[in-house]
């Protein structure tokens, strides 16, 4: 299967949700394969149909990891939220504060990563622990900065290049471009609209900068894991979990 083939069938058509994506179908560095139907990354399910939210759990989805702030959950209430289809945790990672719109993307995702570290053990424990127990899907609001670590780390976990990592986050440009007015609807009104533009983007060098961060501070992602206190047997779990045999 080439690459726009898999891309096409990764981009899950689901009402109410733009950027709904499955991690499988990628090769890794061993010449291997990211599972498919185990590990999904979205932006928001708060307008998800009820026959979305079923499509989802058809698909084997029990475990959704909702990454958005507390003024985000109040505004938007995630359809998981009082389900019983789906165990389902809030856990927020760092919050942007103004200044966070005069830096790249790029030092802001190694901002989170560092910043947010206790949350992040509690991301990739919950990943760990859903291991034979259906599909996880993890979200924010776009699906694109605080999701998109997240997709990056696992991603690289599984051993997958870090140019196919920078390619899936960069297809979030493609999904949330009917999402693009609603999103520009919330810049803040210290910021100006072409900081705030940068912000809404996706180019693959942002998560290049992330991974090159990482491969220079930590090895990889298996190394920062270890790092934020994710033992080795819950790393050994994940990549099974994520690699076709």
């Amino acid at each position: 299967m080439d690459m726009q083939t898999a891309d096409q069938q990764r981009i899950l058509q689901i009402e109410g949700a733009y950027n709904v994506r499955d991690l499988g179908g990628y090769k890794t560095k061993e010449g291997r394969t990211t599972r498919w139907g185990l590990l999904y990354r979205a932006d928001g399910l708060h307008g998800l149909s009820e026959k979305s939210r079923q499509n989802l759990v058809n698909r084997g989805v029990c475990t959704v990891i909702d990454l958005r702030y507390s003024s985000e959950l109040a505004e938007q209430r995630d359809v998981f939220a009082d389900s019983g289809d789906a165990a389902y945790h809030n856990i927020s990672l760092i919050h942007a504060d103004q200044g966070d719109y005069l830096r790249s993307l790029g030092e802001l995702y190694i901002d989170i990563i560092e910043g947010s570290r206790e949350p992040m053990l509690r991301v990739f424990s919950l990943l760990a622990s859903s291991t034979g127990s259906g599909a996880t899907l993890f979200h924010c609001k776009a699906g694109k900065d605080r999701t998109g670590i997240v997709a990056a780390l696992l991603l690289d976990l599984a051993g997958v290049p870090h140019e196919i990592i920078a390619e899936d986050y960069a297809l979030t440009a493609v999904c949330l471009a009917p999402l693009m007015e609603e999103l520009r609807k919330g810049r803040p009104m210290t910021v100006s609209p072409e900081q705030y533009e940068i912000h809404l983007g996706s180019p693959p060098d942002n998560m290049i900068v992330l991974l090159n961060h990482i491969k220079s501070a930590y090895g990889d992602a298996e190394g920062y894991l270890l790092s934020i206190g994710l033992k080795t047997e819950q790393i050994q779990a994940l990549k099974q979990r994520m690699i076709e045999d």
